[in-house]
């Protein structure tokens, strides 16, 4: 998955749990611990050094929870699924609610020291902006139909078109869906224990499984000499990166779970 994407979820599901008195010691030590801060230097928010320092400054001024936020998707995704492959092209963020108002955060990603013999060669500034809007909340079950959905149409066009390894990626993303017992995907770490139901935690695999956007060698370095092939792969690309966002967003976004 895109490390931002990835660095988001994190934020807001280990955040929010956090702001809810929950797992605090290990949703404190993200930058030290977790599989998204891995080859980060540093981190800060505003001015505020690290994760527990701003979580403790969002508490202060009563913020309630953390929220991943899309403000900028749009049915279809346009060309965004192209654009991620870039830093800073991600159409995502933080939202943090208060009764004092919300806020809008995003992280800017910029190269430190490219020789860090740990390879933490990243520093983050996550800076915030006043917005309107409150928290997307989709229904999690009805949003991973809909990927499993594309996922087949996509496993569909593999096979039509001989594109390995592309069939099996697909397959195995559905089977996150469909197999308690599918191969763990890559970040285990996405989500504090106890805090996510079982179908926030499956759909939240499914639609990391699916990411296969970026740049050269990815699916989106693809392309067909037929002008129908070109079409269908690219309907199908825009389709399938919004039904995956709105998958992340169903699934970070679900009540916490547990006392």
């Amino acid at each position: 998955m895109n490390g931002e994407l990835a660095q988001y979820i994190a934020l807001a599901a280990h955040g929010s749990a956090w702001l809810a008195g929950r797992n605090r010691a290990a949703s404190s030590r993200l930058e030290r611990d977790n599989s998204t801060f891995q080859f980060v230097q540093a981190v800060s928010f505003a001015g505020e050094d690290g994760v527990e320092g701003w979580l403790q400054r969002l508490a202060a001024q009563g913020v309630d929870r953390i929220w991943l936020a899309m403000p900028d998707l749009r049915d279809g995704g346009g060309n965004a699924h192209q654009r991620v492959a870039f830093v800073g092209g991600m159409p995502a963020g933080l939202l943090t609610t208060s009764g004092a108002g919300n806020e809008l955060w995003r992280a800017a990603w910029t190269v430190g020291n490219r020789g860090a013999p740990d390879h933490r060669i990243w520093r983050i500034d996550y800076q915030a902006v006043k917005v309107p809007f409150g928290p997307q909340r989709l229904d999690a079950s009805d949003t991973a139909t809909a990927l499993f959905e594309c996922l087949q149409r996509a496993q569909a066009f593999a096979t039509q078109h001989a594109l390995n390894p592309w069939r099996e990626i697909f397959t195995k993303a559905q089977q996150q869906w469909t197999d308690p017992d599918a191969e763990p995907v890559y970040h285990r770490d996405l989500f504090p224990d106890g805090c996510y139901d079982v179908t926030s935690r499956r759909l939240a695999g499914m639609a990391q499984a699916a990411w296969v956007f970026g740049g050269m060698g990815s699916w989106n370095d693809l392309g067909f000499a037929e002008a129908d092939a070109q079409a269908e792969y690219e309907q199908i690309s825009r389709d399938l990166f919004a039904a995956v966002m709105r998958g992340c967003l169903a699934s970070v976004n679900a009540d916490l779970a547990g006392p």
